[in-house]
Formats: C-alpha cells, sequence, structure tokens
C-alpha cells in the first residue's frame, strides 16, 4: 500500500485517509512504540502521530497534556521533524525559536523536546514519533541512536500493516482483501451513504495464460501493469479515488453511488483497448463490468463483493459491457450450483441416480436389436430432474466423467445380469467429448468390459457433442481406439442444426442416428419427406446402419422403414422402460416382419 507514494498522488492520497482512520489494532501497536521511546530515551512524556497534507493527529498520548488531537501542521512542533525529514532534538525548547512561542513549552509542560519521522522506504514521510519532559535533558547518542531505531521500526510496522497480504505485489495496488476491510470500515463507522462497487475484467486470463506460452511471464505482467494507467485515463478516474486490483487482470473500485452510475455509463461505450504484449504485437482488450450497490448499515461487505462477482461473470457470459448485479438471475444461478453439488452427493448416494432403457427395433424382422442406457436422478426433495438439466449442470465440471463411469459400471452389472437369465441385446451408453478426452478413456472400458466376462460387442457407443469431439485430436484418436478394440460407434442427433456430413469421414460410425427433428414432419410435410428420404438413402448408400429416433406413430415407421431406414426408437414402440421390465417387452414384443401389418395396439406397452 506504502510502495510508489511518491510517484502516484491517489496512492498517496489514499494511504493518508487510511492512517487518519481509527484502527484499533494499529494503534494499540503504535502505543507500544511510543511507551518503548520514553524507556530508550529515560524520559516520562510520548506521543505519536501521523499526517495527512493538513492536519497532524494524535494517535497516542502519555503524559504531554494535549488539548486537540487533530491539530493545523503549521501549529504543530512535529512539522520541523516532518519536513526535514531528520531526527529533531531539543534539550530546552525555550532557548529554541521554533518551539519557544509554544504554549506547552511556555508553561513547562515540555522542556525536552525529541521528534523522529516514521519514514517509508521511498522517503515519504507517515507521521512523528516525539518523546518530551517537563525538565531539561540532554540523551546521550546511544540513547538517540535507540530512539530513531524505535522510529524506524514504528514505519516498518506500518508498511508490512498495509502491504502484507493487502497489497497486489505485481500492480502495487491495493488488493481484494484490502478493498473488503475498507467495507467493512464503513460498516464500523455507521457510514449512511449509498457506494457502487464496480468491477472490470479486462483480458480473458486462460487467453492470457496461453499467450505465457509464447511470450513469457514478463509481457503478460508488463501488460497488466501498463493498462492500469490506461483504465483510468478511459473511465476519467479522479487521481483520488483508489483503484484496487481486485484478481489477475480484475480492477475494481469503491465510490459513491453517483459517480460509480458515471463511471458504469462510461464502461457501456468503451472501445477495445490495444495493450501493448511486447515489442510490435498488441492485443485487443475487451472490458466487461460489473456493479452492484452498497450501503453500509444494511449490507454485507462479503456478500455486495460476490454480488458484484456475479454481475460480471454474467456480463462475461451474455458478453454484454456492463450488467447490474440482478439478484432473480443470481437465485437461478445459485439454485443450479446447489443442484450440482447435489448431483455429485447423489453419484454417491445409492438410491438417487437410475437407468431406463429404450428398446431399438429393426423396421425390418421387428426384433429388438439393442436398448439405450438413458440416466435418470430423483432428487429426494425435487423429485424427478429432467436429463437435461443434468447434462448442462455437469458438462463443464469433473462430474461429467464421474456420471459416465457411474453409468459404464452400472450397464455392466446390468448386462451381466441379463446374461444370467438369456437375455443377449447390447445396451448402448452416451459418451460425451470430455469422456473421449480423457487418455486411456478406450482402454479403461475395454478393461471393464472383458473383467466382468463380457464383450466389446456388448456395449455400444453413442457419440453426443459430435463438433466438440472434431475439435479434439485426443477425442478422435479414442474414437479410433474403441472402434479397433471392437466397440460399436452411433453417432448421435444427426440431422440437427447445421449439416453432419463433414463427421462422416473422420469418426469412425457405425450407426447413424437420425434426430427427430428430420422425421417428426414426414407424414404431413413434403419437404420433409423428400429431405428424409434422400439423407437415409445417401446414408446406406455409405453402408451405414440407419437408426430414426424420435418414433411415436405407425405411419412414421412405416414410411422409415419404405425409405430403407433400419432401426427406430420412440414412443410407438416403447417409452424407457426399468431394466426389470424389458424382460416383459421382450416377451410381449414378438417379431414382425410385415410393419404395416402391425397395429398400434401391439405396441402400447409404456407408451
Amino acid at each position: 500500500m506504502f510502495t510508489g507514494l511518491k510517484k502516484s498522488e491517489s496512492k498517496r492520497l489514499a494511504a493518508l485517509e487510511l492512517l487518519r482512520k481509527e484502527d484499533k489494532t494499529r494503534d494499540a501497536a503504535l502505543t507500544e512504540y511510543a511507551c518503548l521511546a520514553c524507556e530508550v530515551m529515560g524520559v516520562e512524556g510520548c506521543f505519536i502521530t501521523v499526517f495527512d497534507d493538513d492536519y497532524q493527529y494524535i494517535k497516542y498520548v502519555k503524559n504531554v497534556p494535549l488539548e486537540h488531537f487533530k491539530v493545523p501542521i503549521e501549529k504543530t512542533m512535529c512539522q520541523y521533524s516532518r519536513d526535514s525529514e531528520q531526527t529533531v532534538v531539543c534539550p530546552d525548547a525555550r532557548l529554541d525559536s521554533r518551539f519557544s512561542h509554544q504554549p506547552l513549552v511556555k508553561n513547562g509542560d515540555i522542556l525536552f523536546y525529541a521528534s523522529a519521522p516514521m519514514m517509508t522506504k521511498e522517503g515519504m514521510v507517515l507521521g512523528t514519533l516525539c518523546v518530551s519532559s517537563s525538565s531539561i535533558f540532554t540523551p546521550t547518542s546511544q540513547q538517540i541512536e535507540s530512539f530513531n531505531r524505535v522510529a524506524e521500526l514504528s514505519a516498518v510496522y506500518l508498511e508490512a500493516r498495509y502491504s502484507i497480504g493487502r497489497v497486489d505485489t505485481l500492480t502495487g495496488l491495493p488488493n481484494r482483501q484490502f478493498l473488503i476491510r475498507e467495507m467493512e470500515q464503513k460498516t464500523l463507522n455507521r457510514d449512511r451513504r449509498t457506494y457502487g462497487l464496480v468491477i472490470f475484467d479486462c483480458i480473458d486470463m486462460p487467453r492470457a495464460y496461453e499467450l505465457t506460452r509464447y511470450l513469457g511471464l514478463h509481457a503478460v505482467d508488463t501488460m497488466l501493469r501498463n493498462f492500469i494507467p490506461l483504465l483510468r485515463l478511459r473511465l476519467r478516474l479522479k487521481e483520488r479515488t483508489p483503484l484496487y486490483s481486485f484478481a489477475p487482470a480484475r480492477f475494481a473500485v469503491l465510490v459513491d453511488i453517483e459517480q460509480a452510475l458515471t463511471l458504469v455509463k462510461r464502461a457501456e461505450t468503451l472501445p477495445g483497448t490495444q495493450a501493448q504484449m511486447a515489442q510490435d504485437i498488441d492485443i485487443t482488450l475487451t472490458i466487461h463490468t460489473g456493479y452492484v450497490k452498497f450501503s453500509p448499515l444494511e449490507d454485507d461487505a462479503h456478500e455486495i463483493v460476490r454480488q458484484a462477482i456475479s454481475a460480471l461473470h454474467e456480463s462475461i457470459r451474455q458478453d454484454i459491457p456492463v450488467l447490474q448485479f440482478n439478484p432473480i438471475l443470481d437465485h437461478k444461478r445459485n439454485k443450479d450450483f446447489k443442484l450440482l453439488y447435489d448431483l455429485s452427493e447423489a453419484i454417491k448416494a445409492k438410491n438417487q441416480l437410475y437407468l431406463v432403457y429404450q428398446p431399438k427395433v429393426s423396421l425390418q424382422s421387428g426384433k429388438t436389436e439393442g436398448v439405450e442406457a438413458l440416466l435418470r436422478w430423483r432428487h429426494p426433495q425435487l423429485g424427478n430432474v429432467s436429463p437435461t438439466t443434468i447434462v448442462t449442470l455437469a458438462e463443464k465440471t469433473s462430474l461429467m466423467p464421474e456420471i459416465t463411469q457411474w453409468v459404464i459400471g452400472t450397464v455392466i452389472a446390468q448386462l451381466k445380469l441379463w446374461r444370467s437369465v438369456g437375455i443377449k441385446i447390447p445396451i448402448s451408453i452416451n459418451v460425451t467429448v470430455s469422456d473421449f478426452s480423457r487418455p486411456g478413456f478406450a482402454d479403461d472400458l475395454e478393461r471393464n468390459v472383458l473383467g466382468a466376462g463380457l464383450y466389446p460387442a456388448d456395449v455400444r457407443i453413442e457419440c453426443l457433442e459430435t463438433e466438440k469431439v472434431l475439435e479434439s485430436d485426443l477425442a478422435l484418436e479414442e474414437l479410433d481406439r474403441l472402434k479397433l478394440l471392437g466397440f460399436q460407434i452411433l453417432l448421435d442427433d444427426f440431422g440437427a442444426g447445421y449439416s453432419n456430413i463433414s463427421y462422416l469421414r473422420r469418426i469412425p460410425i457405425d450407426v447413424i442416428k437420425l434426430d427427430r427433428s428430420l422425421i417428426s414432419q414426414i407424414t404431413t410435410d413434403t419437404g420433409s419427406r423428400i429431405i428424409a428420404r434422400n439423407v437415409i438413402m445417401m446414408l446406406k448408400e455409405l453402408h451405414y446402419v440407419v437408426l430414426a429416433e424420435g418414433v411415436e406413430n405407425q405411419e412414421t415407421a412405416h414410411m422409415l422403414n419404405e425409405y430403407g431406414c433400419d432401426e427406430a426408437q420412440g414412443y410407438y414402440f416403447s417409452k424407457p422402460i426399468p431394466a426389470d421390465e424389458i424382460p416383459v417387452w421382450l416377451a410381449d414384443s414378438k417379431p414382425y416382419r410385415v410393419l404395416s401389418r402391425i397395429s398400434v395396439d401391439q405396441h402400447q406397452y409404456g407408451s
């Protein structure tokens, strides 16, 4: 906090403001230094002071009848050691023209007087350490040396107290802990004003870390340090307004609400900022801003900081320059986080996660060719949670691999149980790019399958997030390895969104699953019918097995059969059902040869 005070007017003013404020722990320590000074000099009186530009503030006094604890500097005895930055020792103040006019000297309360400046390493005088006596006294050189040493130690203490753990070492700015302490102090002071906490994010840190691979840490550090005056200039921050280093590449201000709203308005129109990373290498910094109101008498400092971070992250997520904290949106995010925590607990529990199985039926033979394992979550308070919610919550966390391993373990156990009663159908499991991107995924799966006395053909892999898979060389390698080991690969949701045709030659696919959006209107819409027919024809010419999902009526199933589609799943055949109902399903759904002759009633089980 006390580094760079001579260079930065805003930092100097902020430091002086800090010294002026009441701080019981700090002032108790200064008291000890003052009393120690009394001892080493062998006198009865002492006092210790701090300064701002206009006043001296007495932080502790002993055996000196001072009437005022805030005095204009030009009226103080300490002004001379402050201005000269030297220790002043006066055995008899009545004989010194600098002090003889002082009331305490005239009435004999102070005859001997000594004052030593408390200076930072950079030469900034923070205050003075003073000793006095009502008697004439001439200290020895050893006493004066010890006195100066106590003054030096008191200055070191002040620097350490406001620097260690509270100053960002890279920028020299007060850090987040310092900011929170300032907010808490306003609450202790029962400050009735309303403030605005504004946080600025200037660079995507993952991007910055990537740049360090090529340019080194020094380049990023230099860029961040150089960005500070630029941010001040762009926001037109007053020199006396403290800027806090909130986190790497994040800065914050705490100002009155009117000024905060002015800053926010400026932040809304900030253009991209060019920052120099290295010689001839500039990058564009896009600033995002989050802000929240802070009323010290009503709000908790830590909660307000959390809210400001929430607003900032939402600004980044939505790619909006500025966002104010939104309690409704924040509640939803908190609810999602709580649900994410509950999901991590559900993985460990025995009765929350479970699988259901949806049959896949051959459109030519009517036989059940396999089932797809679908994850379900029975939340103890919320009931059944949507599968989409499960994936959305888990896909960007470490929970996704845990869930996949839980599914694999459950499927293997179920396959063993079915094999023991003569049921020999494969089970498909859904696998995301985060699973494929884990080195050794394919070999681990094979080891688990073979260890259970099963074969790779018993477990089929449904490849989700195809676009992301294509972006990962590691995921593609694992897919190739799965194919080599004998696992059948299914490409999920073909036809959803943009064209997936480019996927076909890059992923080792056996079965293409047509998304329900591609086939849902083929019975009512000529264009959909033409598209579906030609897509199926193309895929068959490429020798893929084609499976349609979301089939909900007999007419759709019949048309898909005519177009050459091999298999289908959907509510027309069966909804997803528990494992213990699969034997009943297999017994009741006899194979058929001519799909058009089968009535809907024969396939109403579980619909």
